[in-house]
């Protein structure tokens, strides 16, 4: 035998000893879960947890983890666990997944009755301490991963950046991924003591750009154990801190557009009311109150009665919440506002009341807090790069006010309703000598303009709970958005309301909201000493009248 053949030996014998090993340590952990669940005397099952703690071997982790929660089960023999329950048929059911050897859901839903209950006592669950950082791992819950990981930088154990290496090339979540290797890159940064490696994992670090990695930075930069490396580290500091600044300018910006859009959606009917009669609607925010808890109302009707497991409820609510707000402002028309047209003062008063009736019934039949589902393909949001999330539901809201507005926008302009309705509101009078029925054109008028309010409590409940005083919120606002955007104009109440939107968020960074609402109230009175007609005033005669 020459000594290629030697070699060539020695690999084998090597390759199959190992293949036993393995072989071998897989058949001891499956007895010790066997003992776990089903131990032959009073010492086994401790026995068997402190081998298997030992160990720390990722396959057994979601068996620890389960045992530590009080979540272990049996099935057909096998260890299981559940996720979070649900009502199905009247009766609450568990997905089941599978601990050992494999972490997969079970191919159907089950009730808890079905599975049997592993009892461990709390000084055999005291065992799985020193390995408690490791448990969750490998749990089918993303955020569990994540602060798995995080625990792992003040555990005191050698062999954790091995482990969690092992963890990160099974994981699939991306977010879970970046805070993983934020804290492997954190580890071997405090480990190194070569000046290369230490500004490897700086770059590292910054390039991953996890939720912690500034204060990572910055504590490296203070006390990090290669000194030449400290001002690397804060170099980076400043730069990810103007990048940070960049983007929170961009944050405010799009959560300023998107309060704007609610403040449009709210003051657009108000603008073409206020403009037709001269009523100053204070219930018109209740409006938005129905919006909302109408939609509430299709949601327990649709899933909780009906059964229906799906979205149509947000579908079916956006025209119910339109329809039934436009009615209780048809109403509304009728017994109240009619008799109160061009009388400021009186229809203020009477209206001030009506809406502190209305949130009082509300609060009588509702209570005081209730929340509505947010649908399924409105969770989370587009990334358009790290730490800069648009979230869905906000972006759902701004496409709808486009949609809304230019809707409104064709009604008004193209079609013969918008003509007797701005022609009402330009000379009431005139338009009744030419046989425009103003009292049917005031009716219709309102259920828009309430409809319209009604729409927009339903898209607040993307982003909000459904209280009674909520059209409290924005009423105030949405007057602001009418006045200083002219009284009756589309285009007006588009650029106040995004203009008002913006300036809030912007001031509520540098200042509290209190102060920043009595900034933006103290500009629109500087601003109304210059244009108090508003940015989009009456032209030509009109504007004398």
């Amino acid at each position: 035998m020459n000594c290629i053949q030697k070699v060539w030996l020695v690999i084998l014998l090597s390759i199959g000893m190992g293949r036993g090993a393995i072989a071998q340590q897989a058949d001891s952990i499956s007895i010790r879960v066997a003992a776990v669940l089903n131990p032959p005397n009073d010492t086994a099952r401790s026995q068997a947890l402190r081998y298997l703690a030992a160990q720390k071997d990722p396959a057994t982790f979601p068996l620890l983890a389960a045992i530590n929660d009080k979540k272990l089960y049996t099935l057909d023999g096998k260890p299981v666990t559940t996720g979070e329950g649900e009502t199905s048929g009247g009766k609450e059911v568990f997905t089941v997944f599978y601990l050992y050897p494999q972490n997969k859901p079970a191919a159907t839903k089950l009730p808890a009755e079905q599975l049997q209950k592993v009892e461990i006592s709390r000084s055999e669950r005291l065992i799985l301490n020193v390995v408690l950082p490791y448990l969750n791992l490998t749990s089918h819950d993303p955020q569990k991963r994540i602060m798995a990981y995080g625990q792992l930088v003040d555990a005191k154990d050698t062999g954790k950046i091995a482990l969690l290496e092992k963890a990160l090339k099974q994981e699939t979540d991306p977010g879970a991924l970046t805070a993983g290797r934020e804290v492997l890159f954190q580890l071997k940064l405090n480990e190194t003591a070569s000046e290369h490696q230490a500004k490897a994992y700086i770059d590292s670090l910054d390039q991953n750009w996890g939720e912690n990695v500034g204060l990572i930075l910055k504590n490296y930069a203070e006390k990090g154990n290669v000194v030449s490396a400290r001002a690397y580290a804060a170099e980076k500091v400043k730069s990810l801190e103007s990048l940070q600044g960049r983007i929170e300018k961009a944050q405010n910006l799009f959560s300023g557009i998107s309060l704007g859009s609610i403040l449009i959606l709210i003051a657009l009917g108000l603008a073409i009311v206020y403009g037709l009669a001269g009523i100053i609607n204070m219930a018109h925010g209740e409006f938005l109150m129905i919006g909302a808890y109408t939609t509430y109302c299709m949601q327990s009707l649709l899933i909780e009665t009906l059964g229906v497991k799906s979205d149509l409820y947000f579908w079916v609510s956006l025209p119910a919440s339109f329809v039934v707000a436009g009615v209780f402002g048809l109403v509304l028309e009728k017994l109240v506002i009619r008799h109160l047209y061009a009388r400021p003062l009186e229809s203020l008063l009477a209206t001030w009341g009506v809406s502190l009736i209305m949130v009082q019934t509300a609060r009588s039949i509702f209570g005081d807090l209730t929340a509505v589902k947010a649908p399924a393909f409105l969770a989370g949001g587009w990334q358009l790069m790290p730490h800069l999330v648009l979230p869905f539901n906000r972006l759902f809201i701004i496409g709808l006010t486009i949609v809304v507005v230019s809707l409104t926008y064709l009604m008004l302009y193209r079609s013969r309703l918008g003509i007797r309705i701005r022609a009402v509101t330009q000379n009431r009078t005139m338009s009744a000598c030419l046989g425009v029925e103003t009292r049917r054109v005031d009716a219709i008028t309102f259920f828009l303009g309430s409809g319209l309010a009604g729409l927009a409590g339903c898209a607040m409940t993307l982003i909000g709970n459904v209280v009674p005083d909520m059209g409290q919120t924005y009423i105030v606002d949405s007057f602001l958005v009418v006045v200083t955007g002219g009284v009756g104009k589309i285009a007006g109440a588009i650029v106040s309301g995004l203009g008002i939107g913006f300036l809030t968020k912007v001031l509520e960074s540098f200042y509290e909201a209190v102060y920043g609402k009595v900034l933006i109230l103290a500009l629109i009175v500087i601003f109304l000493q210059f244009k108090p007609r508003g940015l989009f005033p009456d032209k030509g005669r009109i504007a004398e009248d």
